[in-house]
């Protein structure tokens, strides 16, 4: 520019026979320069300058700031113009920005223009990586810039051999791109997913082992396939690249997929989906555990005794699906033959395997109801769901209930609990007393109280905070208003009678007159 200005201040300041020869003609020379507009020599092919809109001299900002604005411009979601002419003018742009932001390729632009980088300079993974800006999708096999009637498109040439679905004959269920988006990044239970090539030989070497675990697992597991050359977009966005692969998609559909590794066969891949399949039914192997368990039910109780170690894949299906509305638990171990009988299976005395309901009120050996079908997971769902129906409308559930350390800190006649709390302070076992209190339990489910029982041996600094440790008697019944302190002894026999007409004037308004001993309750 500077020389520019020179120049044309020679020809302003005097006339030009008032200079030298040689000085005339570098002004001259100079001011043809300028009339070109210090242009670069003009090169043969494409001026990939012009097609990004920016100067020769721009710099490596410039170079990315200009591509991101051009090929959002022809990207197909945005461009006002045709198709193909959207993806010629992408490819023009993506080639241009390929050469400049690259120093040696600008290098040899720069100076021998379009012809100097030699046809076809696009690798084929350039290429691909084009075409997946451009389509959104992962290409079918190598991908060409080709010519078509003066532009430029793009060419997919395919893989070779099959590319049609082979899980169609199959239980497994394929999955297309809408179909994926909608089953998997929307999911509310757990999938388990293969993806696959059908003109991959792993692939299909594995098919018939994974339709087989499909067959045993269909009626309790969401099982799908999809075929990497017809879902290309769903295959890239899940960061498939080998085949087959295969992926755990948890109920969190915010979660990364687990990755299954190893070899693939109906065995392997049953045991390990197993495992990973959420599981809320409860182990139970011996009364205390049972009592516990059915201390802390919610809704009915459902049991499963079963030869199996663990909780089988169905049960463990069918405690998700009830998660919430019932309490499932299982009795595992049991002897098939009858034998060699676990404790709660002598208890019972049920075939193997058995699903029975129990009612917490009831003793232990005591079936409610028995499911009496094929053990199937939908006929089991459909009796579940009777049992549900069934206990809603008999209206709440009477319990009776281990007043326990875990019960008293998470509230249970804690002292912010403002309910009534009639308590069996026992000593030992009385079947007469805890029929009674069993037959008060149901007779006051709807009432606002807690029936509760505690074994005073463990815990016997409770006689002394309700001043009963210079009493004769062993066992006591005691209404206890935690959130005021007060409580009030029942006097007389621990029978249904004589302890219903106790609790029925204590929630009539009978005074309590005694106030707790001690600060807290120790238990």
């Amino acid at each position: 520019l500077g020389f520019c200005q020179l120049a044309e201040g020679n020809m302003r300041h005097g006339p030009m026979q008032r200079r030298g020869t040689f000085s005339r003609l570098l002004t001259l020379a100079l001011l043809l320069h300028c009339s070109q507009g210090g242009k670069r020599k003009a090169k043969k092919g494409a001026d990939y300058y012009a097609i990004l809109g920016i100067p020769d001299d721009a710099d490596s900002a410039a170079i990315k700031k200009a591509y991101r604005t051009k090929s959002l411009e022809y990207h197909p979601d945005k461009c006002a113009i045709n198709k193909d002419e959207c993806q010629t003018k992408f490819i023009e742009v993506s080639t241009a920005y390929e050469v400049l932001n690259d120093a040696e390729k600008r290098k040899i632009y720069d100076r021998d223009g379009e012809e100097g980088l030699k046809e076809g300079h696009q690798s084929n993974e350039q290429a691909k990586a084009m075409f997946r800006q451009f389509f959104g999708r992962e290409p079918d096999g190598n991908v060409r810039i080709v010519q078509q009637g003066g532009q430029m498109m793009f060419m997919e040439e395919g893989e070779p051999g099959p590319k049609e679905d082979i899980y169609g004959d199959t239980n497994v269920t394929e999955l297309t791109d809408d179909v994926y988006k909608s089953y998997i990044h929307d999911r509310d239970e757990p999938w388990f997913v293969m993806f696959y090539k059908p003109n991959d030989d792993d692939s299909v070497e594995v098919k018939p082992e994974f339709s087989k675990f499909s067959d045993t697992f269909r009626d309790f597991l969401k099982i799908a396939a999809v075929n990497c050359r017809q879902q290309r977009s769903t295959c890239s966005s899940a960061s498939i690249d080998t085949f087959p692969a295969l992926r755990w998609f948890t109920e969190d559909k915010t979660a990364a997929p687990e990755v299954f590794e190893g070899s693939i066969s109906a065995k392997t891949l049953g045991k390990w989906a197993s495992d990973k399949m959420p599981n809320f039914a409860t182990a139970v192997e011996d009364k205390h555990q049972l009592r516990k368990w059915l201390d802390d039910v919610k809704g009915r109780a459902i049991l499963l005794f079963t030869d199996k170690s663990s909780t089988p894949p169905m049960w463990k299906a069918l405690s998700r699906e009830f998660n919430g509305r019932a309490s499932l638990g299982v009795v595992p171990r049991c002897d098939k033959n009858g034998v060699f009988k676990t404790p709660l299976q002598r208890e019972y005395d049920v075939r193997i395997p058995q699903v029975v309901r129990l009612d917490p009120l009831q003793e232990v050996g005591q079936i409610a109801e028995k499911f009496d079908f094929q053990m199937k997971k939908d006929t089991l769902s459909l009796w579940i769901m009777k049992v549900i129906a069934q206990g809603k409308k008999e209206g709440p559930q009477a319990t009776f209930k281990e007043w326990s350390k875990q019960r008293y800190e998470a509230g249970d006649c804690g002292p912010k609990d403002s309910q009534f709390c009639f308590l069996w302070l026992k000593a030992g076992a009385d079947a007469q007393t805890e029929e009674a209190t069993r037959q008060l339990a149901q007779k006051y489910r709807t009432d606002p109280i807690k029936l509760m029982w505690v074994n005073v041996e463990l815990s016997p600094s409770l006689l002394e905070a309700f001043a009963l440790e210079s009493a004769d008697a062993s066992d006591f019944f005691v209404a206890y208003r935690p959130k005021r302190s007060r409580f009030k002894v029942h006097t007389g026999p621990l029978r249904f009678t004589e302890l219903d007409a106790f609790v029925d004037g204590v929630l009539n308004g009978g005074p309590l007159e005694g106030r707790l001993n001690v600060g807290k309750i120790e238990l």
